[in-house]
């Protein structure tokens, strides 16, 4: 749904992967990077460490902002844009990294896609329906929004 927001909002965006299928790829990244629906996660360190020049000791509690991340200015040039052809797309965080990489990244990159194309590409009117509030659910650690009405012309 956040998706599907983010390409209501962007109607440039949605117009360029009309015109060019094969952006879908970077698109299911981009997707995932500008909505990043696990915002946050807590992490206990194993040992001490420095990371940025700030020491943290074995023990304590570090919690990594994966929507802070994917808005990096030091990883993805222009962060507030919304990209379909973004380059370096794959480059977010939003299935964590290392050990902690999900391992079913690579099927959620193919549903968001494949979710996604297919519905603009079946439902090419398909628009937002007045009244949406676009609340999310009251989560620290994940982000969806509670529902996301549209409408369409039938064919």
């Amino acid at each position: 749904s956040q998706g599907m927001l983010a390409l209501f909002q962007h109607p440039e965006e949605r117009a360029r992967l009309a015109a060019d299928p094969s952006l879908w790829e970077t698109a299911a990244d981009e997707i995932l990077r500008w909505t990043t629906p696990v915002r946050a996660m807590r992490r206990v360190a194993m040992r001490d460490t420095e990371l940025a020049g700030q020491p943290i000791s074995e023990g304590e509690s570090v919690v990594m902002v994966y929507a802070s991340a994917n808005r990096d200015e030091a990883v993805f040039e222009h962060t507030e844009a919304f990209d379909v052809r973004r380059e370096n797309a794959k480059d977010h965080l939003a299935f964590g990294m290392g050990v902690h990489f999900c391992p079913g990244a690579a099927l959620a990159r193919e549903e968001t896609r494949i979710g996604v194309e297919l519905l603009l590409d079946r439902l090419p009117g398909l628009r937002l329906a007045p009244g949406n509030d676009f609340a999310h659910h009251p989560n620290m650690l994940l982000r969806g929004l509670k529902r996301l009405d549209v409408e369409f012309d039938p064919k």
